[in-house]
């Protein structure tokens, strides 16, 4: 499996994920998929 190129995210994209998992409407799964990510990404993401 060829690994991604490792990218960064503006403060309003990690903004915009961590609010769609705590709606609790998708799964993380559903979520990551969505937004072009791993599984793991969004419970990497840190908001202030």
């Amino acid at each position: 499996m060829k690994r991604r190129k490792r990218r960064s995210f503006t403060l309003e994209f990690r903004t915009e994920a961590v609010r769609l998992l705590r709606e609790g409407t998708k799964s993380l799964p559903q979520v990551a998929k969505e937004l072009d990510l791993t599984e793991s990404a969004p419970r990497l993401c840190p908001v202030s």
